[in-house]
C-alpha cells in the first residue's frame, strides 16, 4: 500500500480587479507614494481573511511587497518596488503563517494613483489630486 505523504494542494484563488468581482480578494488600485515605490491596494472578501504578503514579478524579476491592514476596514495596502507602466505584473498572494500561495492574478499596470503616507497610521492614502500618475489596471487571463 502506498501512502501519499504530501499535503493536499490548496486551490489557488484568482485575483481580479474589484470593479470586476469584489466577492473575493481583489485589487482596488495601484499607486505610488515615493519614487520607485508602488502600493497595491487590496479589498478583502471578509474581515477574517488571513494575513498575507505579496510577491509581484515583471520581466522575470520578483519583488516582495510588505502588507499592512487598514484599521477598521477590509482594506490592505502592500508596498514594494514600482512596476513599469504598460507591462504585465504577475501578482501572487502568500499566507504569512504558512507561506502558502493563496491567490494570483496577472495585470497590466496602466497608471498609478499618487498617494501620500498617512502620518498617524503609516498607511498610504490618495492625495485627492485629479491627475493620475502614468491606479487602474487590466486583468489578463
Amino acid at each position: 500500500m502506498i501512502f501519499n505523504l504530501r499535503k493536499p494542494k490548496l486551490e489557488v484563488d484568482k485575483i481580479t480587479l474589484c470593479d470586476i468581482d469584489s466577492s473575493r480578494l481583489c485589487i482596488v488600485n495601484f499607486g505610488a507614494d515615493l519614487p520607485g515605490n508602488m502600493i497595491i491596494s487590496f479589498q478583502l472578501p471578509d474581515a477574517d481573511y488571513p494575513l498575507f504578503h505579496v510577491k509581484a514579478s515583471n520581466r522575470g524579476i520578483v519583488n516582495d511587497y510588505v502588507c499592512e491592514a487598514v484599521p477598521d476596514t477590509t482594506s490592505v495596502s502592500c508596498g514594494g518596488a514600482r512596476a513599469p507602466l504598460g507591462e504585465y505584473l504577475e501578482v501572487e498572494v502568500y499566507s504569512t503563517a504558512e507561506e502558502a500561495l493563496m491567490a494570483q492574478g496577472r495585470f497590466i499596470v496602466s497608471a498609478l494613483i499618487r498617494t501620500t503616507p498617512n502620518s498617524s497610521l503609516g498607511i498610504p492614502t490618495p492625495t485627492g489630486e485629479s491627475t493620475p500618475i502614468p491606479g487602474t489596471a487590466y486583468p489578463n487571463p
